[in-house]
């Protein structure tokens, strides 16, 4: 059974070109082939007929259309847009029968038969192609019937009932968006804080006191907690639900940065909370910077393990808290959040 998943993070993603067959006509098609055999010598009754069809092929036959809609019978010159219409095919191939019969000394004897056929098959709706030499004929549901009688010692008469489906499939390119499997997906959207809504709105996290800016780790943009008041708490938040399983740990890892403005009297906050089904709190794990260990006007990357999270865990939130102290006047920036299982 195929695998389906959605991918609804604002990630890169890559395109490529591939070639699908499209069926853009259809048509259930029967053939009646009635043959006498004269048998190489006398028989007394045929044991059994194996037949098969082989060479089978479909000719598409195009009718010209331009555009607005005129069939276009000839065209001598000028700029037209044209179309060309499937409508019909021609079916060819060969019913092969294999005939076993019991002579008149008890011995069971075989000969063959290969009987031609061609027939114009009118498809139920006719449909525009995009190339006409794209366009090729597929057979599906292919069932031989055959009924014979043995009219005299020697004079087999028989009646083959062939029928199928035909398909008139299209081979087109197209653009598809390719994108990681399930396994390699991030358990946190917008792991860089690349998108947002304005300039304090982070669009997959939640935030209070924060600004977007400039000066990030990677990409464009980072978190600048305490931007809007450094007197202020602030937070940056996100619900994770992918992922999160009972008995295991998970590293949180961040890059952060305090911005020097003045002094610098705060605490940065990172935790891992696990919640059960019901959002109870059922587990956390998390660490505590104070301003002095944090780089100043440079990135640096900072990383803990949660503890082993319990059988019931349901879902985790990723939280960052900005605490200041008095006097402080700097902020703390966070980018590039990585929350995966050990």
């Amino acid at each position: 059974m195929p695998v389906q998943y959605y991918l609804d993070e604002m990630l890169p993603v890559h395109c490529m070109r591939i070639k699908v067959p499209v069926v853009v006509a259809e048509s259930d098609v029967e053939v009646v082939l009635d043959s006498t055999l004269v048998l190489p010598e006398l028989a007394q009754k045929v044991d059994k007929i194996i037949a098969s069809i082989r060479d089978l092929k479909g000719t598409p036959v195009f009718v010209e259309e331009e555009v607005s809609g005129g069939i276009a019978v000839a065209q001598f010159g000028g700029n037209h847009e044209k179309g060309y219409i499937v409508k019909k095919v021609v079916l060819t191939g060969t019913l092969h029968k294999q005939i076993f019969y019991v002579n008149k000394n008890d011995n069971v004897r075989h000969t063959s038969e290969d009987i031609t056929f061609s027939k114009l098959v009118e498809l139920d709706e006719p449909q525009m192609v995009e190339k006409r030499r794209a366009v090729s004929i597929d057979f599906r549901n292919i069932d031989i019937d055959v009924n014979f009688e043995l009219q005299r010692a020697s004079r087999l008469h028989q009646t083959a009932v062939l029928s199928m489906t035909a398909k008139a499939v299209e081979d087109r390119q197209i653009y598809v968006q390719t994108c990681p499997p399930p396994e390699e997906r991030p358990m946190l959207r917008d792991r860089s804080i690349e998108s947002w809504a304005n300039e304090f709105t982070p669009v997959f996290w939640g935030a209070s006191n924060v600004r977007q800016t400039t000066t990030a780790h990677s990409g464009s943009f980072a978190a600048d907690l305490g931007a809007l008041n450094t007197v202020l708490p602030a937070s940056l938040f996100q619900m994770v639900t992918r992922g999160i399983n009972g008995g295991k740990q998970y590293r949180l890892s961040f890059w952060v940065n305090e911005n020097i403005l003045n002094t610098g009297n705060f605490t940065l906050n990172a935790e891992v909370i696990f919640f059960d089904e019901n959002g109870i709190q059922i587990g956390v794990g998390s660490q505590t910077y104070a301003s002095a260990a944090i780089p100043d006007n440079a990135y640096s990357q900072v990383q803990f393990t949660t503890p082993t999270t319990d059988e019931n865990v349901a879902s985790a939130m990723v939280r960052f808290s900005f605490i200041p102290a008095a006097g402080n006047a700097n902020t703390v920036k966070i980018d590039d959040v990585r929350l995966e299982a050990v």
